[in-house]
């Protein structure tokens, strides 16, 4: 059976037997970016990278183990190895942060398994550094999604054993929630220790309950000042003196009821500057389940739309005014991927109007 094996990288490839001298370059630029190194530093880094490059390239199972940590624990997991190849039917997601050692290193990784007919990508996140916390919290809520979109309807297997304990720490939570296995492998161990799929199973809707829309609203929006959200459980919210996002909890268990609750009905607009017409609220109450899904889903999209004042307009969105007036409607957006219905709408009183779902014009 196929599997997503999820590992976060961290920069053991580079430390593991470095020579002192650079071991303070590798620490004072740890959560540096490309473009924050100075050139002598750039320079240093990849001079390291490239060195490292080549010897994992020319190393074996027993070498790579002894390189680098994430390495270590995946090749310790039983059947990911037939021989000397990856076992295809195996995806490899390794999360990197967007830091230039992060990235240098998952890079190395993905194509040391590549190299062996396995089938690798990396999840690079931006912020995901614990030199800022307020970015790193963002950058948390923004790899949920991210993982759970990559992962969905997928059996998955988190290996952390390499990473960042900060992450790693939170993924494990997450693995809890999803109700996906973990392994771990100890330094200098041989046995690997699993964490099993927990026979728990969370009721998302119940734990966000009434706080449902706010938290949509949250979502779209991206940030709403601390009085707007009172009363809300802070497990699902980051929140500073002014503003609050949602959390990296109450982005996971969002979209768990989202997965059902968007098939069940037409959702509320998720700001007030969207409205939905009666006409367009029967049309939709007509839809089967999945396209009704999919349609909640461009909903929100298009709520985000009218909040940004037209800024957030993807292909996959495609808001265009349409050269006449079609029945009272001046725009046309498109309904969902994959078909041929629009949503047609117009701007009244400051707030965009939805009309009716028709076809392409």
């Amino acid at each position: 059976m196929s599997r997503t094996i999820v590992s976060t990288i961290g920069t053991s490839l580079l430390t593991n037997g470095t020579e002192p001298a650079l071991l303070p370059l590798l620490r004072r630029t740890a959560n540096h970016r490309a473009r924050d190194l100075d050139p002598a530093e750039k320079e240093q880094l990849e001079r390291l990278v490239a060195t490292r490059r080549e010897r994992l390239a020319r190393a074996g199972i027993p070498e790579a183990r002894r390189a680098s940590a994430e390495l270590n624990g995946l090749l310790a997991i039983p059947e990911v190895l037939e021989r000397d190849a990856f076992t295809p039917e195996d995806l490899h997601l390794l999360i990197a942060t967007d830091t230039y050692q992060g990235q240098s290193a998952a890079e190395i990784v993905r194509d040391w398994i590549r190299a062996r007919d396995g089938n690798a990508e990396i999840l690079q996140v931006g912020d995901l550094r614990t030199d800022e916390l307020a970015s790193f919290r963002t950058a948390l809520s923004d790899l949920t999604l991210r993982l759970l979109e990559w992962t969905k309807g997928q059996r998955v297997l988190l290996n952390l054993t390499g990473g960042f304990k900060s992450v790693n720490a939170f993924l494990q939570s997450l693995a809890m929630l999803q109700g996906w296995e973990s392994v771990f492998l100890f330094e200098n161990a041989r046995e690997l220790l699993r964490i099993p799929r927990l026979p728990v199973r969370w009721d998302a809707a119940e734990a966000i309950g009434p706080h449902l829309p706010l938290l949509r609203r949250l979502d779209v929006v991206g940030s709403l000042p601390v009085g707007e959200v009172a009363g809300v459980p802070e497990s699902l919210i980051f929140a500073d003196a002014r503003q609050a996002c949602l959390s990296a909890w109450g982005t996971a268990l969002l979209e768990q009821v989202r997965a059902q609750a968007y098939r069940e009905r037409l959702q509320p607009p998720a700001v007030p500057e969207l409205v939905f017409s009666e006409r367009f609220e029967r049309e939709a109450g007509r839809l089967g389940k999945d396209d009704l899904a999919k349609l909640n889903r461009q909903l929100d999209a298009l709520a985000r739309w009218v909040a940004t004042d037209g800024r957030h307009n993807p292909a996959s969105l495609d808001v265009k005014k349409l050269a006449k007036p079609v029945d009272g409607s001046t725009h046309q957006v498109d309904a969902w991927s994959g078909t041929g219905k629009r949503l047609f709408g117009r701007f009244e009183d400051g707030k965009f109007v939805i009309d009716r779902l028709g076809d392409h014009l």
